[in-house]
């Protein structure tokens, strides 16, 4: 097991260098000439070539890749790079600060939207799934089947403003905001503000998401349902629901798991529709800012951020699911 664990561990070190090189010059590839969109509007060649200067936007690329592993590059001195410590990832041209604290500041939001989203579509895809799976073919199946289609057919754009439409303006006028349409109240400041602000965020994401968790749910239980285990307790008198949710559902959860680890990671990454509709200063909505703006190393950093989520909730992933397999986890 320990040896599973520093191969995962390498593997992710080794993930996060190539994700920092690529992005790193897929923005030099974009922002031909970044001292151009820094520089103050009408500014001469002269006061062009000068924020160049002194941004180091004139040095060879491989100077300029040292350059932000060591410093960030930081225009007032301090090393804000991931080679030094404590490590940093850079310091944004427009807003003047370190571009963790940059992160740092919108991850509170893009997390609180994730793990809600989350929590919302693993239970009803769960008790959708299993209810599917105890009668295939029915026309419960089939009516289930039909609302996952939907939901993964709908753009996400579109569902936000519809029950920003129906929950949000038509309870609104006459007199009930259950669901605020915008804005973000923090946890510990007003629990229930924070849920009732995030409520349709969390339904936007999950309507997708139950679409196509429910079918993976129900393929998998129906793949263990046929196992001679399950025969064995039908014929030892359990009851349905006991072999189904005790013995089929937990055999079944590793690719279920494995799907939720992806799927959380792709949002925590910034659900920039769902920011951009909902009026969520999250971590998407900093880098499409710093995208727009020619910020790259606001651009690098949230790639990276997005490459660790991702490397992170694959490495848990894995570690749960190779932790669930006994003989796995023997060997």
């Amino acid at each position: 097991m320990l040896r599973f664990i520093l191969g995962l561990a390498v593997r992710a070190i080794s993930t996060l260098l190539i994700v920092l090189v690529i992005a790193f010059f897929i923005t030099r590839l974009a922002y031909r000439n970044p001292a151009v969109m820094l520089a103050p509007r009408n500014a001469n060649q002269q006061a062009i070539d000068a924020v160049a200067h002194a941004l180091r936007l004139d040095e060879p690329w491989h100077v300029q890749l040292w350059q932000y592993l060591y410093r960030g590059p930081d225009i007032q001195g301090a090393a804000m790079g991931l080679a030094h410590w404590p490590p940093g990832l850079g310091y944004s041209f427009r807003k003047q600060t370190g571009v963790t604290e940059l992160i740092l500041d919108k991850v509170p939001v893009t997390f609180s939207l994730a793990l809600g989203a989350l929590v919302i579509w693993m239970v009803v895809s769960l008790v959708l799934g299993i209810l599917a799976a105890r009668r295939p073919g029915s026309l419960l199946d089939h009516a289930l089947a039909a609302i996952a289609y939907v939901g993964l057919s709908v753009p996400t754009f579109l569902s936000g403003m519809l029950l920003s439409f129906f929950l949000f303006y038509q309870l609104s006028t006459v007199g009930i905001d259950w669901f605020p349409s915008s804005g973000y109240v923090p946890f510990f400041d007003n629990p229930f503000e924070w849920a009732c602000h995030l409520a349709l965020p969390w339904l936007t994401l999950a309507i997708a998401e139950i679409g196509i968790f429910q079918r993976v749910v129900r393929a998998a239980m129906l793949d263990v349902l046929g196992a001679d285990y399950i025969r064995t307790a039908r014929a030892k008198g359990l009851s349905e629901w006991r072999i189904q949710v005790g013995h089929a559902l937990k055999a079944a959860l590793n690719p279920i798991i494995t799907l939720a680890g992806l799927e959380l990671a792709v949002i925590m990454g910034g659900a920039i529709v769902t920011e951009q509709i909902f009026g969520l200063d999250g971590v998407g909505r900093l880098a499409i800012n710093a995208a727009l703006d020619g910020d790259f190393p606001v651009v690098i950093g949230t790639t990276i951020f997005t490459a660790a989520i991702f490397v992170a909730c694959n490495f848990l992933v894995d570690a749960i699911t190779r932790l669930r397999d006994p003989l796995a986890a023997a060997g």
